[in-house]
């Protein structure tokens, strides 16, 4: 999956929004788009919204699981990150592989694997299998998460479709995020913390059969995998994930962290070497050259770091030092969730237009860094406003700022890259909530939670600043203000 040309403009002119640019059949104002693309796009949203909401739903389930399996913190870390890590390791290779083989065939095999490992985790009669089962359901979400995003331009083929599309995309996860919390926690009040994987099984029944009536198949790309350059992604961020959960439970200086470690640096050397001297990269540093789509990409991952790590946070808070149930606690993180709907449905698009997209992703960052100050006051006997107002501040702005990142890199990514680039973002996104819980994870793995709040909070907050440092630089990027509008820089 190489670039034509470093320094070509994609698009071939504006693009009012950042809608995705690049070639893509039909492309302009009138073109055809496929029959039936309403419900295609239904069917590929419902998938999305089922692999966000598994994420989202495990949180509140944790301190239950804890208790009904007889885990320790860190075992529970890895019911979390047993399916964000295959999911993060497999991303790229996934949406270099749905380019090669169709995106609609990677989307359909995803769903199935997906659902299938759900029901597995809902009879799972210890947490060994439970972790198992967990990561067989990344494997899956790793499969159409890319998928999900790739194919949008080939669904909407007029680009005002395209933005929103887009958009529509980036609410339909928020959506999610917001239902899971407060549907997990009624679940788990009601019947028990095994039937919030169940409901993945409807949800993806409905979607593979949507997606095989209405989604068309897109061209392939016969290009060979990167199969060093996997080893060495999934090696780098499985031990570095295990030296961060390792550190929490047996020291930062424990020889078994320290080894840990070292070896995912050492793999992530040599990811980028494979990356560099391989035939065929998954990901083809020349891809980063271009500064947006770094900046856009980096961007995903702090995000990732503060809006996981805010929900893993605040899920802990509330049960394990407020002692509410988790029906009690779904309702308490509405505001992070439900404001998280509010960004892309009504403010993004109006606002984007009047100030552009890196604007909007500086302004995303700064009002979640304000809100992470807000939270970092919260303590065992704070009133609930307080935590309302961070919350509030938090969930709006992630959208905001994803959105913005989202639009830039689609705005700067070829048509024929699209795998490759929604790969690369979700990657990243996906990267950053797994490194959230270990790290977090492993600083409040404590019978004191309470007072090491203030120096989680302080972890996030320095995401958000990265965020704000990438966002401003990408903004001083000659042409970034076309990119927003649909050309590349």
């Amino acid at each position: 999956m190489r670039l034509r040309q470093p320094g070509r403009r994609f698009g071939g002119g504006r693009d009012p929004g950042g809608s995705p640019g690049g070639a893509v059949p039909g492309d302009g104002a009138g073109a055809p788009s496929p029959p039936g693309r309403g419900l295609g796009f239904f069917a590929v949203c419902l998938a999305y919204c089922a692999i966000i909401l598994d994420g989202s739903v495990l949180n509140v389930a944790i301190p239950t699981i804890r208790d009904r399996l007889g885990s320790s913190m860190a075992e529970a870390q890895w019911v979390l990150n047993g399916y964000t890590l295959p999911l993060a390791a497999l991303l790229l290779t996934a949406g270099a592989l749905g380019d090669r083989i169709g995106l609609r065939r990677m989307l359909l095999g995803g769903i199935a694997l997906f659902t299938v490992a759900s029901a597995a985790c809902a009879v799972a009669p210890g947490v060994a299998w439970l972790i198992g089962a967990r990561a067989v359901q990344g494997v899956g979400a790793a499969a159409l998460l890319p998928a999900t995003l790739a194919l949008v331009p080939h669904l909407f083929t007029a680009r005002a479709d395209r933005e929103r599309a887009t958009v529509t995309w980036v609410a339909a996860g928020s959506i999610a995020v917001a239902a899971g919390p407060l549907i997990g926690g009624l679940l788990i009040d009601a019947f028990g913390w095994r039937s919030i994987f169940l409901i993945n099984l409807p949800v993806g029944l409905v979607s593979a059969w949507l997606a095989r009536a209405h989604v068309p198949e897109t061209p392939r790309h016969r290009v060979p995998l990167d199969h060093a350059g996997q080893a060495a992604a999934a090696a780098a961020l499985g031990l570095l994930t295990a030296g961060l959960i390792t550190g929490g439970a047996a020291g930062w200086a424990a020889p078994a962290t320290l080894g840990l470690l070292a070896g995912g640096i050492a793999a992530g050397f040599g990811f980028w070497l494979a990356e560099r001297h391989g035939r065929h990269p998954m990901l083809p540093l020349s891809f980063l050259r271009h500064r947006v789509r770094t900046a856009a990409v980096a961007c995903a991952g702090l995000m990732g770091f503060v809006f996981y790590g805010t929900l893993f946070v605040m899920s802990l808070y509330f049960q394990q030092v407020r002692g509410l149930s988790p029906g009690a606690a779904g309702i308490a993180l509405l505001p992070l969730t439900i404001s998280s709907t509010v960004g892309p449905l009504i403010l993004y698009r109006p606002l984007s237009r009047r100030y552009g997209h890196p604007a909007m992703l500086a302004a995303g960052f700064a009002c979640c860094g304000a809100g992470t100050a807000v939270l970092a006051a919260v303590g065992p006997g704070a009133p609930y406003p307080v935590a309302l107002a961070g919350l509030l501040l938090t969930g709006g702005a992630s959208t905001i700022a994803f959105s913005a990142l989202t639009s830039l890199l689609m705005a700067a990514t070829p048509a024929d890259q699209a795998g490759l680039g929604s790969g690369l973002q979700n990657t990243t996104r996906q990267a950053g909530a797994l490194i959230a819980v270990s790290v977090l994870g492993s600083l409040l793995n404590t019978s004191q939670i309470a007072g090491r709040l203030p120096a989680a909070f302080l972890i996030i907050g320095i995401a958000d600043v990265g965020g704000i440092t990438l966002a401003l630089a990408a903004r001083r990027v000659r042409g970034g203000r076309e990119v927003s509008r649909g050309r590349s820089g």
